[in-house]
């Protein structure tokens, strides 16, 4: 079970979460879908490269600065530089997608993982934060809007999102990596954070 409860953590790891509600949007039937294939291809790469290839980077160099150091890096400044190199990553992300006034949707999106990748380092602070919930938080929040605003494309996906969200504090809760009410608060700050991202910013 151990094993199993790894796999759903990386499958849905928060620097694949942004990749798979973009491909939602742009490949599952939503009116973003009507964008050029070229388009859609611009959008994929931006978000791989912002949210996934330059943090990994971000977690090479710092073992490689380890290894140099000859001794280990504490795991609260490795997340303290995580969150905010993940944070600078998505801020330019969202200034990329100011250069159309089309694409206010995927710059609120980013904007949004900004704004949840801080709240996890202000939690951080306090408690061990689930990276995870945080993030699955503000996707359900984000499905339950766009459902809202009339994409009845994306019903199913927000069932999906919700059942992801349950498989991954189950997982954490598991392995003995968060307390229930920390799951509790995390998956509400990013549920919060998306809604008033989507709606005023």
């Amino acid at each position: 079970m151990k094993r199993i409860a790894k796999i759903i953590l990386n499958l849905f790891h928060p620097f694949l979460i942004p990749i798979y509600v973009e491909a939602v949007l742009l490949f599952s039937g939503t009116i973003y879908a009507l964008y050029p294939s070229k388009l859609k291809a611009y959008l994929m790469w931006a978000i791989v490269l912002y949210a996934t290839a330059l943090p990994l980077l971000t977690v090479a160099l710092l073992k490689r600065i380890q290894r140099l150091r000859g001794r280990e890096i504490q795991q609260r400044h490795k997340m303290t530089v995580m969150m905010l190199a993940c944070t600078i990553c998505y801020l330019l992300y969202a200034i990329t997608m100011m250069r159309a006034p089309s694409l206010i949707l995927f710059r609120k999106i980013a904007i949004s993982a900004a704004l949840c990748t801080m709240a996890c380092l202000a939690l951080s602070r306090f408690s061990r934060p689930s990276t995870h919930l945080v993030a699955m938080g503000a996707t359900v929040a984000f499905f339950v809007m766009l459902n809202i605003a009339g994409e009845p494309a994306v019903f199913w996906t927000l069932l999906c999102s919700l059942v992801v969200a349950g498989m991954l504090a189950s997982a954490r809760l598991y392995l003995g990596r968060n307390r229930s009410l920390q799951l509790l608060a995390c998956f509400v700050t990013g549920f919060a954070i998306c809604v008033v991202s989507m709606l005023y910013l």
